[in-house]
């Protein structure tokens, strides 16, 4: 199971490595057309505030799994290694809970999205926020691995 959840956060680096690119090459159209040919591009403006959308949540799930996100480090310190356990046990409870929330009302909201379109682009807007499940379930898989790894010490 390590081996699969290795791999897919692999491939989720990939992900953000290559919608990063992309942005940088709409932000670099938007100024090449905007200052040195006068004529603006109406739609890069757009594409980069979704692609960040995008690199924002799959980052966060991304940083969940190399440990990334600040945690309970100072407070484990000073504390037995049970305790440490339970304050690592509770701290990933209380993320499971938000993360779930967030997969339940990010899919109702993408969904009910759906039949709006942005305004350059003309995609369901359902579409950019499709990302709030996706990254939710990362998330959920990504701290489930983490804390596991930490409590147990196994991979």
């Amino acid at each position: 199971m390590s081996n699969l959840i290795s791999k897919l956060n692999s491939a989720l680096r990939l992900v953000i490595i290559a919608l990063l690119a992309v942005m940088v090459v709409a932000v670099f159209l938007q100024v090449l057309f905007r200052f040195f040919l006068d004529q603006p591009l109406a739609w890069t403006e757009e594409l980069a505030r979704y692609l960040l959308i995008w690199i924002t949540f799959l980052g966060s799930a991304y940083a969940m799994a190399i440990k990334a996100h600040i945690g309970t480090e100072y407070i484990q310190k000073h504390l037995s290694p049970f305790m440490n356990k339970v304050v690592l046990i509770v701290a990933a409870l209380c993320s499971l809970f938000f993360f779930l929330v967030m997969v339940q009302q990010g899919y109702l909201l993408s969904a009910r999205s759906m039949v709006q379109k942005s305004p350059t682009l003309l995609i369901p807007m359902g579409y950019v926020y499709m990302v709030i499940p996706i990254s939710g379930v990362l998330l959920i898989m990504n701290v489930i691995h983490v804390t596991w790894k930490d409590i147990t010490g196994k991979e």
